[in-house]
């Protein structure tokens, strides 16, 4: 396994690269120079004289393709402390192919997640490692505090409606498969149907409409806020006043993206569970007298949540990106709404770094849901 792990680190370097050079090339095709804004303040020459020479505008494409990658991937500084996350990495990789080769108990796919989420989070806590990113063409300040000063609130929004659309999701495909053709199970289908074909711009105006402001006429009581992520005197409320004011303003919009995902994770889980329920080893399982519920938890949901695997996984990559529209409905100060200006402002740099931490956060998960397959599904070998 390790092999391949290594293996695909490399395609993945690869990919990465394919990808920075035809974002990169479709940025310059796409019209306008970058600093045709600021050269419309007389203020602002000094600032354009240093951009230009910071990232080669005056220099061929190739050239300032090559000024981009070496600014991008060459940090400014590098300390012991900043290994820190790199040493956390390394660490999850190699007990991810320890406890996926030698541990026999059920529990080791628990176990690894819970081991990377701990990498993670130390991670993040000491990663003060700071790449030559360069600053935003619009004035915004640097590109590298700009996106990590949003990537919070990004993370915030994504991982809670992830958590809803698979707390929801994936018991309702389990209940459609054991229920198949019920009142419910057609039910379930038209309604994931509806969530399939209706825009991300109409659930989110709609629950504005109806959970915001409709309810509150309704009620009396402020329930939900139609745009925004805190009110202006968060930091003078309580524990608790703060707590119920972060829900308030993260629940609409964490809900439009979960309706959405749900629908896909119900559909998705009851095909992986129709296909495994009708199994020979199932059939054996009944014939042998076992419990009901003991055939679908213990022996049908393990090998139905494989598919799944790979759908969370691409869903955590795009997270790092945010959900562009719905921050840009609900004013949520995320990536998202980040990536907007940035591509209408023709900033590549701040289009680019954002890209490309949304392209290595697919390749990551996309390794993870590799290792995954083969710690679920003892028949995958990694050669």
């Amino acid at each position: 396994m390790l092999a391949y792990i290594t293996r695909r680190l490399v395609y993945g370097l690869v990919t990465l690269l394919a990808l920075s050079m035809v974002v990169f090339g479709l940025l310059q095709a796409s019209g306008g120079g970058p600093l045709n804004r600021l050269r419309l303040n007389p203020r602002m020459q000094d600032l354009i004289q240093e951009l230009t020479e910071l990232w080669g505008l005056d220099k061929p494409v190739y050239q300032q393709y090559l000024t981009w990658l070496k600014n991008y991937v060459t940090p400014e500084e590098f300390g012991l402390q900043n290994a820190i996350p790199i040493v956390m990495v390394l660490a999850a990789v190699g007990g991810t192919f320890l406890i996926a080769r030698y541990m026999k108990s059920h529990w080791k796919g628990g176990v690894i997640l819970l081991m990377w989420v701990v990498a993670i989070i130390v991670s993040v806590a000491n990663m003060n490692i700071e790449f030559n990113w360069g600053v935003s063409f619009q004035g915004g300040g640097s590109v590298w505090d700009l996106v990590f000063s949003r990537a919070g609130a990004t993370f915030r929004l994504g991982f809670t409606a992830l958590f809803l659309a698979l707390l929801i999701g994936i018991p309702l495909g389990i209940y459609q498969a054991v229920r198949q053709y019920s009142f419910f199970d057609q039910l379930g289908t038209v309604g994931a149907f509806l969530m399939f074909s209706t825009p991300i711009f109409v659930v989110g105006i709609g629950l504005q409409i109806v959970l915001a402001l409709y309810l509150e006429k309704w009620t009396g009581v402020k329930v939900f806020y139609v745009a925004g992520m805190n009110e202006p005197g968060y930091g003078d409320l309580s524990f608790w006043g703060q707590m119920k004011d972060t829900l308030q303003h993260l629940m609409l919009p964490a809900i439009s993206i979960a309706l959405i995902s749900l629908a896909g994770y119900a559909r998705f889980q009851r095909a992986s569970m129709l296909e495994v329920l009708h199994s020979d080893y199932l059939r054996t399982a009944k014939a042998k007298g076992l419990p009901r519920r003991t055939i679908i938890v213990k022996h049908a949901l393990r090998n139905a949540l494989i598919p799944i695997v790979t759908l969370v996984s691409i869903d955590i990559a795009f997270i790092i990106g945010g959900a562009i529209i719905t921050e840009s409905i609900f004013g949520w100060p995320g990536l998202g709404s980040l990536y907007i200006t940035a591509i209408d402002t023709v900033d590549y740099p701040l289009v680019m770094a954002i890209v490309m931490i949304i392209g290595i956060g697919i390749v990551i998960m996309n390794i993870v849901a590799d290792i995954m397959y083969g710690v679920m599904d003892p028949r995958v070998r990694y050669e």
